[in-house]
């Protein structure tokens, strides 16, 4: 009997030594996860912090485009305004303005036969 009370204490021995090892294995390798999973974190919050930052230069484009935008459709709008005002002025008028003369003429066939190059 004391064989098999011996035997039975050398098997719950050993099959506690495997357990205390497997929880120490699995305390490493949470720890070792846990570490790895936290230089991830950083690096992803890392990549955030920069998207963000583009966004936003992003969105101060756009607004400017905007802005822009606004002052040439203002600009078209005042173009317009003045064709409109000097097409009903020279309706009015019944005239248009004559053309600037140029300083000089140009020439006729004539003129230019008799001169030799």
């Amino acid at each position: 009997m004391d064989e098999a009370r011996t035997t039975r204490q050398l098997s719950l021995s050993r099959n506690l030594g495997l357990a205390m090892t497997f929880l120490a294995l699995m305390g490493w390798g949470t720890a070792y996860f846990a570490r790895a999973s936290t230089a991830v974190q950083q690096q992803l919050r890392g990549e955030v912090a920069q998207l963000k930052v583009t966004q936003d230069q992003l969105l101060a484009e756009r607004d400017q485009a905007r802005a822009q935008l606004a002052a040439a459709q203002q600009e078209g709008m005042v173009l317009t305004k003045l064709l409109e005002e000097s097409q009903d002025k020279a309706s009015i008028t019944g005239s248009v303005s004559p053309p600037i003369p140029a300083s000089n003429p140009p020439r006729t066939p004539a003129q230019t036969k008799g001169k030799g190059r």
